[in-house]
């Protein structure tokens, strides 16, 4: 819902990746008229490029001429803007009876224009090359805002809306009929002429200091300078691609390609120490005054809007329903996880005393270092000896290759397709033989760039109109740096963001544009990317494509088992640590005071209450938590949308993860239905039953 999803700054249906027990060790944060009647199916490009897209309204202004990119963008931004204040005009001198084709198909078209622009900005704000590119992006995301704020607290388009009559309409129409005036009150669209007016300024401050949080993280990338004997323990690919400077030490940075093979493999304590704090203060203190901001601004808006706290505001409209069944939620999977929990903890210290006897705890800086130990020595598995197995290019490829097979789809390269950077590839996605939308892949790390993981719907789809397009935002290794191997964490992560990209492309098909891809309740939407992790730990699956790079055999089954055995250890780890990042979420989120809180004592207690190990002094890692602007108090959907996604999972199941009928099933049931129903009601046509916790209970405390 364009409402919404402005308000809670979400830029571009942003989805990140939840990390395996491994990553999270590492980073602590270490989210239409019937086609006979419409024009010709299009395919818009980003409009940071040159775009061949014909604006939705022919007699919309067009952007002028400008010398610079970051000037162009601007300017088209400003006349997307204008087309759709045009169009609203003319919703609004309707004189006839407000009926779906006068109201709703009008309003239609603008949430249409608004959500491409969005879509577009919010994209070329996180990856474009140039700074200044950049900021035009950050500034339309702000223009963008500011509108649909104008847009869903405005009585008389409310009046118009509220006035059509959907209930002899098909059930997608009733449901965006409701939808709609159901967000337009959740904006205060029935205030007084002041108060909404302040809410706009709050949800315009909202935005920017959203932007600036991001920003700073971005643009925060840290090093450290070592001693080459401080890399013992680092796969040879990656001793070799960070050779001393004339100075005699290395410098590594916080970069993931840097950052998670060091903390996985490093036996300096030292170096993993401070590499660890480096990583964790980015943003520090830079982001701990937009942080508050943000909060206050938050709980200001929720209260005018007669909720108890921001908590409560954001997720009545999510499955969970409201803060305190969140924190129910988080209490109950930190209980589930508890005694499995602390038999891990007690493993990682009983192999941490080996080297230190007089060792009473394990360190955060030191966990993932005696997760590997004690998988090599009592699960017969190193992680290193599969790194040869998971070539970037080759891991990339096997995945479409899977995916096409999956979903009866076919990649087409597209070489000359406009992109921002050269290192983007792009893809055409076909079904049978008819274009159903593009891909982006932006998958290397450079300065300026986005620095998680994350899926970005560039435009929406909609059904006779306008194709699909989605971007993943990775930070893989780079083939131009090395040999590009790739720790099988970092294979989990890229089949996870995939998950949603097939989410964007194939339930891209819809009439209305709000229930277009993954706009769906928002905390379902990591239920599709969390279950398709699976296929990532499937022998069949990855000998397709995972070949090692001297002996080009595929890797061997016993090998995945070994390493899926391996795995299953840290399970009860891994979701006290959820329950950490989601607690730290949610509580500052229903904080009363938030221009007096202490962030770091939050942090501080929240781990003390959830986590595993003990709160590292002098980090502060809220100051680049990222999720708390793109999902704020909404980081619990990673836990509750993978306990649905365990009991998708037992479909699957039945006859194997690749039976086509299946595969089929599932496309067609979940992902084809975008946002057009329920999500519960989605699963339950797929399961047959309502979902419940039983399959997560099962998987978590199966040995």
């Amino acid at each position: 819902m364009v409402a919404v999803a402005v308000v809670l700054g979400f830029r571009a249906m942003r989805h990140h990746a939840f990390w395996t027990f491994a990553a999270l060790s590492l980073l602590l944060l270490a989210a239409c008229p019937s086609a006979d009647k419409t024009p010709p199916v299009t395919s818009p490009v980003p409009s940071a490029l040159p775009s061949a897209t014909a604006s939705a309204d022919a007699s919309a202004p067009t952007a002028p001429a400008a010398s610079k990119p970051a000037e162009a963008f601007t300017a088209k931004c400003a006349a997307k803007l204008a087309s759709a204040k045009q169009q609203l005009a003319a919703l609004l001198a309707v004189k006839d009876a407000r009926t779906v084709a006068s109201t709703l198909e009008p309003y239609n078209a603008i949430s249409f224009e608004i959500s491409n622009v969005d879509g577009e900005a919010g994209l070329m704000s996180e990856v474009h090359p140039d700074a200044a590119f950049r900021a035009a992006a950050e500034q339309c995301v702000k223009d963008v805002s500011s509108f649909v704020t104008d847009l869903n607290t405005n009585q008389a388009l409310f009046k118009a809306l509220g006035a059509v009559d959907a209930s002899k309409a098909d059930a997608d129409t009733q449901r965006l009929a409701a939808h709609t005036l159901r967000d337009f009150r959740r904006s205060g669209v029935d205030k007084d002429d002041a108060t909404r007016a302040h809410l706009k300024e709050l949800n315009d401050g909202i935005t920017a200091t959203g932007l600036e949080f991001d920003k700073n993280i971005r643009e925060d990338v840290r090093k450290v300078a070592l001693e080459p004997a401080q890399l013992k323990g680092l796969p040879p690919d990656y001793v070799k691609a960070h050779p001393a400077a004339t100075d005699g030490k290395v410098t590594l940075t916080t970069d993931y390609p840097d950052y998670i093979p060091f903390m996985n493999y490093a036996e300096d304590l030292g170096a993993r120490k401070d590499l660890y704090v480096t990583y964790l203060n980015r943003g520090w203190p830079k982001n701990d005054a937009p942080l508050k901001k943000l909060l206050a601004l938050r709980l200001e808006y929720a209260k005018i809007l007669g909720y108890a706290s921001w908590a409560d505001y954001v997720t009545e409209d999510k499955m969970i329903k409201s803060g305190k069944n969140a924190q129910d939620f988080i209490d109950r999977i930190t209980k589930a996880a508890n005694g499995r929990a602390k038999r891990e903890y007690g493993e990682l210290l009983k192999r941490k005393k080996k080297d230190v006897p007089a060792a009473t705890e394990v360190s955060e800086w030191e966990k993932t270092l005696y997760s590997q130990k004690v998988k090599k020595e009592a699960y017969a598995f190193d992680s290193q000896t599969v790194r040869p197995y998971f070539e970037f290019a080759q891991t990339r490829d096997g995945l479409l290759a899977l995916t096409a097979k999956m979903y009866g789809l076919e990649y087409k390269p597209i070489a000359a397709a406009p992109k921002w950077h050269p290192s983007v590839d792009v893809y055409d996605v076909l079904r049978d033989g008819q274009k159903i939308g593009r891909i982006y892949l932006d998958l290397h790390p450079r300065d300026g760039k986005y620095k998680h993981a994350a899926n970005f719907d560039v435009v929406p789809g909609m059904k006779g109109v306008q194709l699909p397009e989605a971007a993943l935002v990775c930070n893989f290794p780079d083939p131009k740096n090395g040999a590009a191997l790739m720790d099988h964490d970092e294979v989990v992560t890229f089949f996870h963001e995939f998950g949603h990209l097939m989410h964007a492309i194939l339930g891209g098909g819809q009439r209305w544009v709000d229930f277009s891809g993954i706009r769906t309740e928002r905390d379902f939407v990591e239920a599709p990317s969390q279950m398709f992790e699976e296929w990532a730990w499937d022998p069949g699956v990855l000998a397709t494509f995972a070949k090692h790079t001297e002996t080009h055999q595929p890797i061997p089954a016993d090998v995945v088992k070994k390493m899926r055995r391996a795995h299953e250890f840290g399970k009860g780890a891994s979701a006290r640590q959820q329950m950490v990042y989601a607690g730290v979420s949610l509580r500052l989120h229903v904080e009363p005071e938030p221009a007096k809180l202490d962030t770091d004592k939050v942090l501080k207690e929240v781990q003390t209450k959830y986590g595993m190990f003990p709160f590292v002094d002098g980090t502060h890692f809220q100051a680049s938590f990222g999720h708390l602007n793109g999902y704020s108090a909404m980081y619990y959907t990673y836990m509750w949308s993978l306990v649905i996604a365990r009991d998708l999972l037992t479909e699957f199941k039945k006859k194997g993860l690749m039976e086509p009928a299946t595969d089929r099933r599932y496309r067609d049931e979940i992902l084809a239905k975008g946002g057009t129903k329920d999500a519960a009601v989605l699963v339950k046509s797929f399961l047959g039953r309502d979902y419940d916790f039983k399959a997560y209970e099962a998987w978590l405390n199966e040995e």
